[in-house]
């Protein structure tokens, strides 16, 4: 996966519409995420706007430009261990301090989404958490 298609999810997994929302929240002016997202791997942004790129979407820089789980995030490095994908380890992250109520709620919602994975009835039920 590359940067643009990190971004783009990251983006759809924040409720992030626009280039130019996410100009805002981060600070990076809204043609660099343009040449981000359409330029593939042929465009490679200065460490400052991944940095912000990175804040603004509440996830790491490594997972930004590489997909991979930061060797010092403690409670990544089992995951990483393991071969888990950035996406499943930074769930987990998250999860780890959250009450057994929480991860109970999350798991069903997921359960939802893997039984219908294409349909309008999956969208519906994560826009419900959004």
């Amino acid at each position: 996966m590359s940067l643009s298609q990190r971004l783009r999810t990251l983006m759809r997994w924040r409720g992030i519409h626009s280039q130019n929302q996410l100009a805002r929240l981060s600070g990076v002016p809204q043609s660099c995420i343009h040449r981000i997202l359409t330029r593939e791997d042929r465009y490679s942004p200065a460490r400052n706007t991944v940095v912000r790129l990175a804040r603004a979407l509440g996830t790491s820089v490594p997972w930004l430009t590489d997909g991979v789980v930061p060797a010092n995030s403690p409670p990544l490095q089992e995951a990483a261990a393991n071969d888990i994908d950035g996406y499943c380890a930074e769930i987990c992250a998250r999860l780890a301090a959250q009450p057994d109520s929480t991860k109970r709620l999350i798991l069903a919602l997921v359960r939802e989404l893997s039984d219908k994975p294409d349909t309008g009835a999956a969208r519906m039920a994560a826009r419900k958490c959004a």
